[in-house]
């Protein structure tokens, strides 16, 4: 299985109670970007801060999730600029897709561009020939019901208690995304109201 995130964060956030319950299967995760625009403006931490930080936070969510030695593939491309370097993105996933039984990846209408830009790179690189489950993110925050795209049938992904217990945890790991760098408003969470409340709680859905 090929887990595909824009950011770290992104597939924990959607699947993460899922993921644990899958953490003895061969498991293979790729993270697009290293999510070191999440705090353009920050008083605290350099983009370079940010670009060590957050692989590392994902690491330990991993950890917390039960997946003791997670591989994960980090392909540099520039956090925001996902959109812009699509011929560089579909290149370097085509071999991952290729050894893949079932890809996970954002959804391709999630809202935010580098979410759309996976999303879509997923869907014409899987074509008819591999599976894709489309997880959404900020879909639950952003979108009005009824005014975006569906492009198939919604899922709900089994997890116990324990793993959703588990998620919590690997989500709070995260300490750049859900709390504020500092008291300047450059640092706030970008991660918090009903986003985290969303990730923390509700039913895990991709559509298929």
């Amino acid at each position: 299985m090929l887990v595909v995130s824009a950011h770290p964060d992104d597939e924990v956030l959607a699947i993460g109670a899922w993921l644990s319950s899958q953490r003895d299967r061969d498991l293979t995760f790729v993270t697009v970007t290293d999510g070191e625009a999440s705090h353009p403006d920050s008083p605290t931490m350099t983009a370079d801060d940010l670009r060590s930080a957050r692989p590392a936070e994902l690491t330990d969510a991993l950890h917390l999730l039960g997946i003791e030695s997670p591989v994960i593939h980090r392909l540099g491309i520039s956090d925001g600029e996902i959109s812009s370097e699509r011929e560089t993105l579909l290149l370097a996933l085509r071999p991952f897709v290729a050894a893949a039984g079932l890809v996970l990846g954002p959804y391709r209408h999630d809202g935010h561009p580098d979410h759309d830009a996976v999303g879509s790179a997923l869907a014409e690189l899987c074509g008819r020939h591999t599976t894709l489950w489309e997880f959404p993110i900020w879909t639950w925050a952003w979108t009005v019901p009824g005014t975006h795209p569906a492009t198939g049938s919604m899922r709900c992904l089994p997890g116990s208690d324990d793993d959703r217990v588990s998620k919590r945890r690997a989500v709070a790991a995260f300490t750049t995304q859900v709390r504020p760098l500092s008291d300047d408003p450059a640092d706030r969470a970008v991660v918090d109201g009903p986003l985290l409340e969303h990730a923390e709680h509700a039913p895990e859905v991709v559509l298929a």
